[in-house]
């Protein structure tokens, strides 16, 4: 009984972890640099969901939503947007991007060999985030 009662606690504990490793980290996305590198961990991370739910703008998820169940979006996204938008996102660590509306719209180039349908990926400030307009 005291086996499977440290086995439970134990799980619950893994369990917790990966749930707060597949979230978006709020803060992160208070900052332009940071919020690329918290794109860049939720993509390599297979984590999706939690991706779209950061980084689409809140508007334009819940048109998304109305439209599709955003588990069915969720799964086309990872089989092949999430994986070349992780390519696009490391490509832009050292990038300067271009700054419109006070700071608050940046636009990076992207590079030739990546721009399969857009030359370039524009984040936008909604309040206090980060977010991408493309």
């Amino acid at each position: 009984m005291r086996c499977a009662r440290i086995a439970a606690i134990v799980a619950l504990f893994f369990a917790g972890c990966q749930a707060r490793a597949e979230e978006a980290k709020p803060e992160a996305r208070e900052t332009l640099d940071t919020a690329i590198a918290e794109g860049i961990r939720l993509l390599e991370a297979k984590s999706y969901d939690a991706f779209l739910k950061a980084f689409v703008p809140p508007d334009d998820l819940k048109k998304l939503a109305d439209k599709h169940p955003l588990g069915e979006f969720t799964e086309k996204f990872g089989e092949k947007k999430g994986p070349h938008l992780l390519l696009i996102l490391k490509s832009l660590k050292d990038a300067k991007p271009k700054l419109e509306d006070d700071g608050k719209k940046a636009t990076f180039d992207v590079p030739k060999d990546l721009a399969t349908t857009k030359p370039a990926i524009t984040f936008v400030q909604i309040g206090k985030y980060w977010y991408i307009q493309n």
